[in-house]
């Protein structure tokens, strides 16, 4: 179980998030809109091929970072067709869409909240789809999608 101090404000399934794996883009630094799609890069839900958007998992309006075992976490990004108001992109704002990351096991949860696979791995490390991966609940039509693996790698540098 989570002590709730740890969540500093937050509900276990938002903090959760932070510091998980990109899908299909990275940041580019720390400023507002610092971000880039990847080569290749298709949106997560309907697999278009553009127009692209990265869109923050948790909302900057939530919170910028959340500190865990003295590291600060961001939100992930996942690549999403549209715009915050059309597209994929548009409905998960809308609310039909709604992300959320699963863990394979109490046990690499356990290791996550502990800082264990943060000093392993680091923060949006794709080896943490070792451990648990992301669900895209679809409320319209009831069901989910699953996101385990990055299909479009990281860029070097």
């Amino acid at each position: 179980m989570i002590e709730m101090s740890r969540l500093q404000g937050l509900s276990v399934d938002k903090a959760e998030l932070f510091g998980k794996p990109n899908v299909g883009c990275e940041y580019t630094g720390y400023e507002s809109g610092a971000y880039h799609v990847l080569d290749g890069a298709r949106c997560v839900v309907c697999g278009s091929y553009h127009p692209l958007n990265a869109h923050h998992v948790c909302p900057r309006s939530v919170r910028h970072v959340f500190v865990l075992g003295g590291r600060e976490l961001r939100s992930p990004l996942m690549c999403l067709c549209g715009s915050g108001t059309q597209g994929c992109h548009g409905m998960l704002h809308a609310g039909r869409f709604a992300v959320r990351w699963e863990w394979d096991s109490d046990e690499s949860m356990e290791a996550w909240w502990s800082g264990e696979l943060l000093d392993r791995h680091g923060p949006h490390s794709d080896e943490l789809y070792k451990y648990g991966r992301y669900l895209i609940t679809d409320r319209m039509r009831g069901f989910d999608m699953t996101v385990r693996g990055n299909p479009y790698g990281r860029r070097d540098g």
